[in-house]
């Protein structure tokens, strides 16, 4: 390690990039089995040079940052590139890029992008007899891996470290025996494939909710009522002779996202807070960001003294005719959101005004039907919920598993079924 890297990482671990764990590379015995070699005897390097065409075609590709993977970016002809120095990679080379390399911008080469060109800032490899590709695929997402990755790079900035090649291939590594290596893959593939999966149950259920929800809302049959006829729009706001020590929660314009969550952005008094904190809750109502609100920033939020939230916000509070839940719901329907799109102001930042959101009018069918369709939909969404949390625990488990493996820690010891991960519908059942 270089005495700048030394100097990062005693001042300051947070020095490090977001994609490499803190410390210091470092090999415990040996698993039983496995053996010991220098990077450099399991890694060679591949060149195959490119004299590039004025007038001919070719696909650029780059390596995403942690371990993204390879993936295409624009097609050039030979004279519209600048950098005249420029390789050819193959399926199935192991490709990384030489200035993100500590930063995990690495991976395997796939068909689609055979025969595609890289400039000298990227270096390709093949695998000796020992190292399954898929295998070195999957060791590059280990812990240890990407901290030789970062340890062989000098400089004194993340995002400007230089990577020395050499150092790396001096690396000790432990590999398993190639069956091993297979299998340890293949475990891993199968917790990729759950996350695929629910992954897809994921956008089956977005999906499912605007198919449900604009299939009501678009109803020839459905009577339509403007928002300031059926709700009452920011009934309440703060004085400016608010006491100032007055202490309450405030919701600011990036407190709820994707409309699922009431958050909290923290509690101060009046004297401290900024000027947009002023709106408040008189008994139960939607409260709806103005400010770029094709994002859909909105919840329902309870009656609550304490509570204020940003004048980035509408609070539209329904009347008897209207149920809060169905008014969350069709704020993001596209009848209602069309309307909004035509109304919009500025660029950057577009907003929509009090006034003309108050104009917008929304599908209104009977009480009964409103708590139906609200029912039908927040079942969707329940679904959906549960899908995420589902997807984000077989990461971590698959992360905390593959960390096991790729190190010897745990071994297969002629069992698979019990390491690879069943997905689970929202249901309860296996999908």
């Amino acid at each position: 390690m270089s005495a700048a890297l030394e100097e990062i990482e005693a001042e300051n671990p947070s020095a490090y990039p977001p994609s490499i764990q803190a410390g210091i590379p470092a090999l415990g015995e040996t698993p039983k089995g496995w053996s010991r070699y220098r990077l450099g005897e399991l890694l060679h390097k591949v060149e195959r040079p490119a004299k590039l065409v004025n007038i001919e075609t070719y696909q650029l590709v780059t390596a995403r940052r942690n371990r993204g993977g390879i993936v295409a970016r624009e097609v050039l002809r030979g004279n519209q590139i600048r950098t005249k120095t420029q390789f050819y990679v193959e399926a199935g080379d192991f490709l990384i890029s030489n200035r993100q390399i500590s930063h995990g911008a690495c991976g395997i080469v796939p068909e689609s992008l055979n025969r595609a060109v890289v400039s000298n800032e990227y270096t390709a490899f093949h695998t000796s007899h020992a190292l399954d590709p898929a295998f070195l695929n999957a060791l590059s997402h280990s812990i240890y891996f990407q901290q030789t990755c970062f340890h062989s790079s000098i400089g004194v900035h993340v995002e400007k470290l230089v990577f020395r090649l050499e150092d790396w291939m001096g690396w000790d590594f432990d590999i398993p025996p190639l069956h091993e290596q297979k299998r340890i893959v293949a475990v891993l593939n199968s917790w990729n494939q759950a996350i695929d999966q629910t992954e897809r149950l994921l956008t089956a259920t977005k999906q499912a909710y605007h198919s449900k929800l604009n299939g009501f809302t678009n109803a020839t049959s459905v009577p339509m009522q403007r928002l300031d006829e059926v709700t009452r729009v920011n009934l309440r706001s703060l004085p400016a002779k608010t006491d100032p020590d007055f202490e309450f929660d405030y919701f600011d314009i990036a407190a709820a996202d994707d409309g699922t969550d009431e958050e909290l952005s923290g509690r101060i008094t009046f004297k401290s807070a900024p000027s947009r904190a002023r709106r408040q809750v008189l008994k139960e109502g939607v409260v709806y960001s103005t400010v770029r609100p094709l994002l859909r920033r909105l919840f329902i939020a309870k009656k609550r003294s304490d509570a204020v939230y940003s004048t980035g916000y509408s609070i539209l509070e329904p009347l008897e005719t209207c149920s809060v839940s169905y008014l969350r719901h069709i704020l993001v329907s596209s009848v209602v959101e069309r309307q909004i799109y035509a109304r919009l102001t500025g660029s950057g930042y577009p907003a929509i005004s009090e006034n003309d959101l108050a104009e917008i009018q929304i599908p209104l069918p009977e009480m009964g039907s409103q708590s139906l369709i609200a029912g039908e939909l927040n079942e969707i969404e329940r679904q959906h919920s549960l899908y995420i949390r589902y997807a984000n625990a077989l990461r971590t488990q698959k992360r905390g598993l593959m960390q096991k493996l790729l190190t010897g820690e745990r071994q297969l010891d002629g069992r698979f079924d019990d390491f690879v991960p069943a997905v689970r519908t929202a249901a309860g059942g296996v999908a």
